[in-house]
């Protein structure tokens, strides 16, 4: 997917000169060349890098208003202040007397409607469906709907009911430490008969910017991390961000083909958002502590609706769905009859000075976690990962077949062969190792595919790997299940939908259920005593890291926090009782359980409205947990890509075979076209020595700063006292008394 992206940015950013050739010749005014320096910033300041900032920033300035305001709470670091009538609140930072708004000042200064500016200037807005099932919006004072407020010892409680849409709950405020704690608890929340909650947005417009008032940027955890900078309104977007955290609910969704030509949107992995007011002045993080499962991440850039950028988050307590009302799937949309379950909980923190950019948010999160025991140390040294595919299916006429790829006792030889040249760090991930080869197989685990080899087979080549200290991970999946594979019941153990239907996606031609989590959990538990027999230890685990659903299995029935519980639960299971378990893409819930961090994202999606790609999920993980960058033999631009592994702290993956690609060429696995060992041999001695050369100096050590002091030049900062530099350009970059050479890096003492 990478690939796809990086071609289409590189055709979007060639020089001008190279489309002129198909003009006229007669056209005598010729479109200006672009020079080297032209064609870096161009290329460099796209929104797949990150800008430089200005250097001639000035300090944000404000003359708020307290008029209606009263102070609430006061704490060593904070002020808060609250309207009684709106419940809008003002936070006072008592160290740089910053004033951060949950609306606006004066708002007849600027062009905003009624109805926005009811929600604007209200604590809360919700969306209800009314007796004739309309969808509507009410904020506080839409219906003047006069809460009833109680101050307490650092904040307030208050009391609300909104008057059209029936709908009553108690807000809670508290000012703690560096941070302000929003919360909606559940069961203070009482609905009317004749109506529907759907929906409520909570201080949406806390840290809103008019336009480009200020210099500063929205962070939204979109991928590796997305900035979007303030900007004048104009016609670069017309819709809002809006990202379900943890990825949209299947048990709502449409059954759909999954097309793996098109680059698709990442997944937020945290449920995390921020604003910056002048970098390096002002900025806060907001954590979401509940609520998230059933929360959207949602940003509006300036011209999308009013002519403010903000970032906030929502909650769904009814979701739509699509309901079959006949065999030939006529349908209606409906929403949940019975509202789902949840408090909600947001955490503000409030940075300054030299913390208030998207590192320091970074940092701060990661701090968050550790004190909340989300997140510990690991043993992060650099290292390539060899994932070797085993054997895989090729449909016949009248039986399938098995393609033996890679027999298990070859993989000591690769491991050899890279040892004798220098490449002493490495593990391997072992897939396609079951009956039938790697696809359509699953469920079931067992027994190995003896084309590939048998369980002495596995016992040698583990234990040969051992003696070079070289760990063997074993691939498998526990959420999917294939259509026509044994080991399951297609009417108790798969997932259903809230519209009864199963969940399943289409991968090609492939169908693929998702098991009900519970029976994943039981699976898990009946498949140690096998591992352990067969003399697997390590294992990798797909898709049950990232995938959350809810499942409405009348049996076995999930909502997405119990299924976060039972994953964890099936996670600990192998943890205890085997060796060491990695994870593909985990979401944070699942951090504290993973020794590796696999297939890391490494770009965001690429909206249209995002200016900048940032690594703040990397910035958050280095020195805690070692990470991976996807295949590097699947890459259109390896020297570009292995100087981003090393921007980002990231460790080279390759997907390797013994046999040539092309033989899988009538496989699932056709889009790897390139794998063969002996091909790729080299590229991994090259990669794992820059690594070596970088990373290698750095191990264990936290990201502590990272600046752009021109386009296509990183400077990044560590814990240990070294600093990574980094120079994509074209030309030679000279800094701290060195050179960087083009496309090249360095690894110095800062300061130097």
């Amino acid at each position: 997917m990478y690939r796809i992206l990086l071609i289409a940015l590189t055709i979007m950013l060639l020089p001008i000169h190279a489309n002129a050739d198909s003009t006229k010749k007669s056209n005598s005014e010729q479109p200006s060349v672009l020079n080297e320096n032209e064609h870096d910033e161009m290329k460099y300041s796209s929104a797949q890098f990150t800008k430089p900032e200005k250097s001639n920033e000035k300090q944000a300035t404000q003359s708020p208003s307290f008029e209606g305001f009263e102070k609430a709470a006061e704490n060593e670091n904070l002020i808060l202040y609250v309207n009684k009538e709106s419940l809008a609140l003002k936070i006072q930072d008592k160290q740089t007397q910053y004033v951060w708004n949950t609306g606006v000042d004066h708002p007849d200064n600027y062009r905003i409607n009624k109805t926005w500016e009811e929600m604007i200037q209200s604590a809360i807005t919700v969306e209800y469906a009314d007796r004739k099932g309309k969808v509507r919006s009410e904020s506080i004072l839409t219906n003047n709907s006069k809460p009833k407020i109680e101050m307490t010892k650092n904040g307030f409680t208050a009391k609300v009911f909104m008057n059209q849409a029936k709908v009553s709950f108690q807000l809670n405020v508290e000012l703690e430490d560096d941070s302000l704690q929003v919360s909606l608890p559940k069961e203070k929340i009482e609905e009317n008969k004749r109506t529907k909650l759907i929906s409520i947005k909570i201080y949406p417009f806390l840290g809103a910017v008019n336009e480009n008032d200020l210099n500063g940027y929205m962070f939204l955890p979109d991928g590796s991390g997305a900035l979007v900078r303030y900007e004048k309104s104009g016609k670069k977007a017309d819709t809002p961000f809006v990202g379900s955290i943890f990825g949209k609910d299947e048990s709502f969704k449409k059954t759909v083909k999954v097309n793996e030509k098109v680059y698709p949107v990442q997944q937020i992995k945290m449920p995390v958002f921020g604003a910056v007011h002048g970098v390096k002045q002002n900025a806060f993080l907001t954590v979401i502590e509940d609520g998230y499962t059933y929360g959207d991440v949602v940003a509006y850039p300036a011209g999308v609706s009013t002519d403010f950028n903000w970032v906030s988050s929502q909650f769904h307590y009814r979701n739509e769905y699509y309901q079959p009302t006949s065999k030939s799937m006529n349908g209606i949309n409906v929403y949940q009859e019975n509202a789902n379950n949840f408090d909600i909980t947001l955490r503000y923190m409030f940075l300054r000075d030299a913390d208030a950019d998207y590192v320091g948010m970074a940092k701060r999160y990661q701090k968050y976690l550790e004190e909340n025991d989300q997140l510990k140390k690991q043993v992060d040294k650099s290292q390539v990962r060899l994932e070797i595919l085993g054997g895989e299916v090729k449909e016949g006429l009248i039986l399938d077949s098995v393609i033996p790829m890679t027999e298990i006792n070859q993989i000591p030889q690769f491991t050899k062969e890279l040892k004798k040249n220098k490449v002493d760090k490495m593990f391997v991930v072992y897939k396609g190792w079951t009956k039938g080869g790697l696809t359509g197989t699953l469920p079931t685990k067992f027994p190995i595919e003896k084309k590939l080899g048998n369980k002495n087979d596995v016992q040698d080549t583990t234990a040969a790997l051992k003696k070079d200290n070289i760990p063997l991970y074993f691939y498998t999946d526990y959420t999917k299940a294939y259509e026509g594979a044994s080991g399951y019941s297609g009417s108790k153990d798969v997932a259903k939908k809230i519209s009864s239907e199963t969940i399943s996606l289409l991968e090609g031609k492939e169908k693929v259920f998702y098991l009900s989590p519970l029976k994943s959990l039981e699976m898990a538990k009946d498949d140690i005593e096998n591992y352990s027999k067969n003399g697997i230890s390590n294992l990798a685990i797909d898709s049950t890291g990232f995938t959350l659903f809810s499942d409405y299995n009348k049996s076995s029935s999930s909502d997405r926090m119990q299924t976060i519980d039972t994953y964890n639960e099936l996670i600990h299971e192998f943890n205890k009782k085997m060796g060491n378990v990695a994870l593909y893409e985990p979401n944070v819930y699942t951090w504290k359980q993973t020794n590796r961090y696999l297939d890391i994202p490494m770009y965001s999606s690429n909206y249209v409205f995002e200016t900048d790609t940032v690594p703040f999920l990397q910035i958050v993980l280095k020195g805690y947990i070692p990470y991976f960058a996807p295949f590097s033999n699947f890459n259109a631009n390896p020297s570009e890509d292995v100087l981003r592994m090393i921007e980002y702290g990231a460790y080279p993956s390759f997907l390797l075979t013994d046999q040539p690609s092309h033989l899988l060429k009538k496989t699932p696995s056709n889009g790897v076209y390139t794998s063969e060992f002996d091909l790729w041999k080299d590229e991994i001695v090259e990669q794992y020595k820059m690594i070596e050369e970088s990373l290698g100096q750095v191990e264990g050590a936290a990201i502590t700063a990272r600046e752009i002091p021109k386009a296509g030049v990183v400077e990044v900062s560590y814990s240990n006292g070294k600093m990574i530099i980094v120079n994509y350009t074209d030309s030679p970059y000279s800094a701290h008394g060195i050179q960087v050479q083009a496309q090249d890096f360095a690894v110095i003492e800062r300061g130097e």
